[in-house]
């Protein structure tokens, strides 16, 4: 008997996306000489579906991030953009019939961090990686990472000539293509992302130093266009020696505290044009 995913389907259509989401897994990084780095990882694994079939094999996908996952153990360092772009080698082995993968994964990394007075948090980043590939050809990297803080944002009140502003949570994000034969470090990405907002936010603060972010905020007022332009100079003076066909990501979202929407920006390009000025 034929399996249904086999069968010619009734409505003959390609489909650019098809597989699983929010597949989750812990993982551990060995490191050497130092202890292994744990995540809660989410997965999201695609392939392209041919008009002559009528759905694909799903556990497949499955079956090829746990038995990669199963080799992460075995290696003293893994690259999570090089997790991603095993998972999609396996998963173009396991379904002939497909043209292209794609698998993204995101997870929050604990790290430590320090007030402004120098008391001691633990602080989350969200770590971004991403592979794709058309079969037969290169498997194309990407990294990132996403960070939370604040941004003033800049108004001046009409007729008055007196600069006043308000506040926002905001999240910036930057995601890298990675070189062949290059590796991109998470905390070069998070140093740009650091100096891009008006200031970083904190787990907790005491009230002097509520007072010190809030003048330190007031100094910097930016609206989110000005953060993305701040990502992307930063960018330019951290990776200027690699590839100029490099893709950069660049994104910040700010939650409007008047409105019932948020505020919104991004650009795609490369590094070569963000040198050209």
């Amino acid at each position: 008997m034929a399996e249904v995913q086999t069968r010619i389907p009734a409505i003959k259509l390609p489909l650019g996306r098809v597989g699983v989401g929010n597949v989750r897994k812990l993982i551990k990084i060995p490191r050497q000489g130092k202890r292994p780095i744990i995540l809660l990882v989410d997965f999201n694994c695609f392939v392209d579906l041919p008009s002559f079939q009528k759905g694909i094999h799903m556990s497949r996908n499955l079956e090829a991030i746990d038995e990669v996952l199963e080799e992460v153990v075995k290696n003293p360092v893994y690259e999570l953009e090089g997790l991603c772009a095993d998972i999609v080698q396996e998963v173009l082995k396991r379904h002939e019939y497909a043209t292209r993968c794609e698998v993204e994964m995101e997870s929050k990394l604990m790290t430590y961090g320090r007030t402004p007075s120098g008391t001691k948090t633990q602080d989350f980043i969200k770590l971004l990686a991403k592979a794709e590939a058309q079969r037969g050809g290169a498997v194309r990297k990407e990294v990132g990472a996403e960070l939370r803080g604040v941004v003033l944002h800049p108004y001046t009140a009409e007729g008055k000539g007196k600069g006043v502003g308000y506040t926002q949570r905001a999240v910036a994000s930057l995601i890298l293509q990675v070189p062949e034969k290059r590796f991109v470090k998470i905390e070069d990405i998070m140093r740009v992302l650091e100096g891009s907002m008006s200031s970083r936010s904190y787990a907790f603060l005491s009230e002097a130093e509520e007072r010190d972010v809030i003048a330190e905020v007031s100094e910097g007022p930016k609206f989110v266009d000005g953060v993305v332009e701040s990502i992307l100079a930063g960018v330019a003076a951290s990776f200027a020696s690699y590839p100029p066909e490099m893709k950069v990501t660049a994104r910040c979202v700010a939650e409007e505290p008047l409105f019932h929407y948020n505020s919104f920006a991004e650009r795609v390009t490369t590094l070569g044009k963000l040198l050209e000025g």
